[in-house]
């Protein structure tokens, strides 16, 4: 075949993008030949001639597993952590938000930007160090509403005296905020930091975290071994050479540490936390009665006549109540300002005490209506909320006969025998939705949620613990994929209660060969991470499986693609990379969710030098996968106003990716027999997007440049330009230099 003949079926047909260079499609993510997020992930199956068919199926045997792909759609990881989020209450949470790197906001090597908080990440070994550099905005957003204590005195004389002072005190009592203002007050609100840690020895090394004349607050996991004296001496005597001072937040003293300078934190009086947080959330609104310029006595009379006169209020600000539970009742209550008898009926709702009377009362209902099916029923509401009636069912029935055989509920209850089920206070509490003509959903209502969460606490410490767990792995092997999410979840709920049994069931979970099984396993797994308290113990059991057997890698895979990697990015990538060596991998998508979503976590420049690696490596499935990343990412579009741009050049352009990298992953993409008829589509309709635009066209040639370096590629390019892109883009003017490319004489 001359260099000049067609490739015979090498056409690009009608695409979702424009043609001929007459009209133009500005769309953000999904423009282009591909808009489906996960089809992408496909092999191009021999779509062009020259080209050798892809793996159309899995293999029938071999050494390797084969793992049916039985799932769909997946979850979205935000909706997957907000929906954990929403079980676990304040227990846990993996707060990188939407990340987004964008030039100068990341601060040197293994440093991202979230908003305008600079987070910067190290590691020794397999431990990690997070250090976060807070806004002064956030540190006035601290001292907004706080209620001072004697330890602050305290505090800021033994950082005058000793850089480096142990601050012990329960969790939840204020001791993070107590610190975070203590440093600010010695350098200023611009100058606090935040860093975790599994080791502080990763703390005494020579690339320390730390700048002079800042104050930093470092929290140690639980669970991470104890540090002994001359590791502390030592981490002393560098913040004092240096110029910054450390305040080490724990929740009980060591005898190691017995010489460390040590403040025990007192918690505030409840009633001042109470009394700052209102005039917080009240701050310039008068609430009437006031002359025309308000002073905040309104504020004040409501405080004492309303608020302070409720006698349950008054009796649970008396006791012990940690701050954070404060915080929450204030937040209610000036949300609303309720008076009388509506505040009393909000203080029932919102106070613990009342809140685990209420949940007691739902969960052993007297009278005829109190069989063990309305307790069942009962408590699926709290693991199912947001889902069907009808599922909710079926979870209770499965509760009371937990054997394989029985009803399958597909319809819902008429309204007088859900009420039945419901009863009065759970009734009150909940609010039912119809989403279709024949479904219903229940869910709670948002002032409630606190009372999903006891509603579990109750059961499990009353109720059967082994029981509940087996239930919950029960509902994890259903058909439906939302009750396979709900009960992921509250297997990491349980984790918090009894993390060896839990991880247990997720072990024999992720053995199942259905992959959304093995998807809930991996939901589990991001509840469990979520949780501080958990994290070490569970990240040693996500390591052992990632050298697992198949099963195994295929669900730390998955747990990295719904949010686990957010949270580790380091550690998914080398985790991921194992399951990706593995032939069975090749037809799942779980390896290519845990790397799109480290993208759209901000963690873009530092997946490209992976997935570099994995092509230098030489290994064919990882070469595989990096080509199919690569070209899932070449197809996805910068948001407003930069919607003209392919994502990745833009991230080129703002240094965030290094041209190298995408070079060469590019290169073995277009290369490829898998990839490369969707991926040189792709480079046509980047093509055809830049005409026009010149900095969209020079960051195209530049790429192009560093790419098209080989006899076969020019040929291909010379072979699109004349028989594929110019007969469907006959006035694009960027054409012309492209052609060049396929005659220069690239080194």
């Amino acid at each position: 075949m001359s260099p000049d003949t067609p490739f015979p079926d090498e056409e690009w047909p009608s695409a979702p993008g424009p043609v001929a260079g007459a009209v133009r499609d500005t769309g953000g993510v999904g423009s282009g030949p591909e808009q489906d997020r996960w089809s992408g992930w496909d092999d191009d199956a021999g779509a062009a001639a020259g080209e050798e068919p892809g793996d159309g199926a899995p293999p029938s045997g071999g050494d390797d597993e084969t793992l049916i792909e039985d799932e769909g759609e997946p979850p979205d990881p935000r909706t997957v952590l907000t929906g954990i989020g929403g079980l676990l209450g304040r227990l846990g949470g993996v707060h990188t938000g939407d990340v987004r790197v964008d030039g100068a906001n990341a601060m040197g090597h293994g440093s991202f930007a979230i908003g305008r908080i600079i987070v910067g990440s190290g590691a020794t070994g397999s431990d990690r160090v997070w250090r976060e550099v807070l806004t002064a905005d956030q540190v006035r957003d601290l001292a907004d509403g706080y209620a001072s204590t004697v330890t602050d005195d305290h505090l800021d004389q033994a950082m005058k005296r000793h850089p480096l002072v142990r601050l012990t005190g329960p969790e939840g009592s204020g001791r993070y905020t107590t610190a975070c203002l203590a440093l600010a007050r010695r350098y200023g609100m611009h100058r606090v930091g935040v860093v975790t840690t599994t080791d502080l020895t990763g703390l005494a090394g020579a690339d320390t975290p730390f700048t002079g004349g800042f104050g930093y607050v470092v929290t140690v996991d639980q669970g991470a071994r104890e540090a002994d004296g001359l590791l502390l001496a030592a981490l002393a005597t560098r913040a004092g050479n240096r110029g910054y001072t450390l305040v080490l937040v724990e929740s009980t003293a060591s005898d190691q540490r017995g010489t460390l300078p040590t403040v025990v934190h007192g918690p505030p009086v409840p009633v001042e936390v109470f009394a700052a947080q209102l005039r917080r959330h009240l701050r310039q609104r008068c609430l009437g009665g006031c002359p025309p310029d308000c002073r905040g006595d309104c504020v004040q009379s409501y405080l004492d006549a309303e608020c302070l006169a409720q006698p349950a209020l008054r009796a649970y600000l008396d006791g012990t109540p940690r701050p954070w539970e404060v915080v929450q009742v204030v937040a209610a209550v000036a949300a609303r300002l309720p008076t009388g008898a509506e505040l009393t009926r909000l203080l029932d709702r919102l106070l613990p005490g009342q809140v685990r009377r209420r949940a007691r009362e739902i969960l052993n209902p007297q009278g005829p209506g109190g069989g063990d099916h309305v307790r069942a029923f009962r408590l699926s509401c709290a693991v199912l909320a947001g889902h069907g009636v009808a599922a909710i069912q079926d979870a209770a029935h499965r509760l009371v006969r937990p054997g394989p055989d029985g009803p399958v509920f597909t319809t819902d209850l008429r309204a007088p025998d859900l009420d039945d089920l419901l009863g009065t206070v759970l009734a009150q509490a909940v609010l039912v939705d119809r989403t279709a003509w024949t479904r219903r959903t229940l869910r709670f209502r948002p002032a409630e949620e606190e009372l999903r969460r006891t509603l579990l606490e109750v059961a499990w410490a009353e109720w059967a613990p082994d029981r509940l767990l087996g239930w919950f792995g029960l509902l994890a092997r259903s058909d439906d994929p939302a009750t396979r999410r709900a009960a992921a979840g509250a297997i990491g709920w349980a984790a918090g209660r009894d993390l060896d049994a839990a991880l247990t069931l997720v072990d024999d979970l992720a053995r199942d060969r259905r992959a959304g099984v093995r998807q809930a396993a991996g939901i589990a797994l991001v509840a469990m991470a979520m949780q501080p308290a958990l994290r070490n113990r569970v990240r040693t059991r996500i390591s052992a499986w990632a050298q697992g057997r198949a099963y195994q890698r295929d669900t730390v895979a998955r747990a990295y693609g719904l949010g686990l990697a957010r949270l580790w990015p380091d550690e998914a990538l080398a985790q991921v990379r194992l399951a990706a060596e593995f032939r069975s991998q090749r037809w799942h998508n779980s390896v290519g969710r845990a790397l799109l979503d480290l993208h759209e976590s901000g963690h873009t420049g530092l997946l490209l030098r992976e997935l570099a690696g994995w092509v230098t490596s030489g290994e064919p499935e990882l070469v595989r996968h990096a080509a199919r990343t690569v070209r899932v990412l070449a197809e996805r579009w910068s948001p407003a106003p930069r919607a003209h741009w392919p994502e990745l050049l833009d991230l080129l352009r703002a240094g965030v990716v290094d041209l190298a990298d995408l070079a060469i992953l590019w290169r073995t993409a277009l290369s490829l027999p898998a990839t490369g008829y969707r991926s040189w589509r792709i480079v046509g309709y980047w093509i055809n997007q830049a005409d026009g635009r010149p900095e969209v066209t020079d960051a195209c040639l530049r790429l192009l440049r560093e790419v098209v370096t080989t006899a076969q590629l020019r040929r291909r390019l010379r072979h699109q330009v004349r028989h594929v892109w110019r007969p469907i883009m006959p006035t694009n003017r960027l054409l012309s230099a492209v052609a060049l490319l396929a005659v220069e004489d690239v080194p």
